[in-house]
């Protein structure tokens, strides 16, 4: 995936327009998933999405070929936080808290229905870092070193989550079989 977005990235930078939507498609739910625990807002974050990628258009072509992904990440998590921060300032009443399971990566995986059940009853013994981190590592086939990079926790903790996270899995397994 790396490989093919550089090449698409590259192509971007010569002024190939067309080749945008298939950069968006490659990225947009690992930024959307760097924004979203920032924000604690469906709607928001998708403006900030769109922010992000309409700024790394404007600055293409200073982007030096590294890794696009970290690059696109960057630019999204500073414009949340900006946008976090000039909320908080603006804010005078007490906002309602919202618990960090309303913003799961599992909101957004595509199940099959018949799945579905098992699944929801097996995350159920991960609490919601151990389920974004296997979800990310699993159905979103991204590395450990990117998902560090998502959720701002060094790679070596999210190895440590993943792995405890996969025992706590064959436990609830091996308890079902049972």
């Amino acid at each position: 995936m790396k490989d093919m977005l550089n090449r698409l990235v590259r192509r971007l930078q010569q002024g190939d327009r067309t080749v945008f939507d298939n950069i968006y498609e490659q990225t947009y739910r690992q930024v959307y998933f760097v924004i979203l625990p920032i924000l604690k807002d469906k709607q928001l974050t998708e403006d900030i999405l769109q922010e992000a990628y309409m700024k790394m258009l404007k600055n293409i072509d200073r982007y030096q070929e590294k890794n696009f992904l970290a690059y696109l990440i960057t630019i999204a998590k500073n414009l949340a936080i900006n946008e976090y921060n000039r909320r908080k300032r603006e804010s005078f009443v007490d906002t309602i808290e919202t618990s960090e399971s309303d913003y799961s990566f599992m909101d957004h995986v595509e199940i099959k229905a018949e799945k579905e059940e098992l699944i929801k009853e097996m995350l159920s013994a991960l609490d919601e870092t151990e389920k974004n981190v296997i979800l990310l590592y699993n159905v979103e086939n991204l590395t450990h070193r990117e998902i560090a990079a998502i959720l701002d926790k060094p790679l070596g903790t999210v190895t440590w989550i993943y792995a405890k996270a996969v025992k706590k899995l064959k436990a609830k397994f091996k308890e079902g079989e049972q």
